[in-house]
């Protein structure tokens, strides 16, 4: 290939590479790479026709990019790959949030599940070795035995 004839391929290269960045992504770009070879040998044959030089074949074998352009390809990667995991985490919760309400809505039908699981809990807790179990007991049982001590700390509203 002559000076002149390789001058013109990287010129006729920039061009239409130039012209697939404004309207396709890399992606696009590098999966349509026999289709713009096909469009650059007609247009290096074209041109150089009245030299009398026949281009029979032209490929793109690699394309490389500015370091800085990498960069900005990668963030911007990381960025959808962060966005997409919020997404997928929202949705978790979502379905956690509904299958507690269910669990709520089935606990609050019948007291006794509620005590199963609350045994449920405690053999769990008791499972794991710990060496102190706290047990919450809602205030409304403790009233009647509070009644004396209330009345104590508080002697103007007896």
């Amino acid at each position: 290939m002559s000076l002149t004839t390789a001058i013109l391929h990287d010129s006729s290269q920039r061009r239409h590479y130039g012209m697939s960045w404004e309207q396709k992504n890399l992606a696009e770009i590098l999966s349509e790479r026999e289709s713009i070879s096909h469009t650059m040998q007609s247009s290096l044959d074209e041109a150089t026709d009245p030299w009398g030089v026949k281009v029979e074949r032209v490929e793109i074998k690699d394309v490389r990019l500015p370091v800085q352009l990498q960069r900005a390809m990668a963030a911007e990667a990381e960025a959808a790959r962060e966005a997409r995991a919020k997404v997928i985490a929202a949705e978790g919760e979502m379905k956690a949030s509904r299958a507690l309400k269910e669990a709520s809505d089935v606990m609050i039908e019948s007291p006794a599940a509620l005590q199963l699981r609350y045994l449920q809990t405690l053999n769990t807790i008791s499972a794991e070795k710990n060496s102190t179990i706290i047990f919450p007991i809602p205030i409304d049982i403790l009233a009647p035995f509070m009644g004396g001590h209330q009345r104590r700390m508080h002697p103007e509203k007896s």
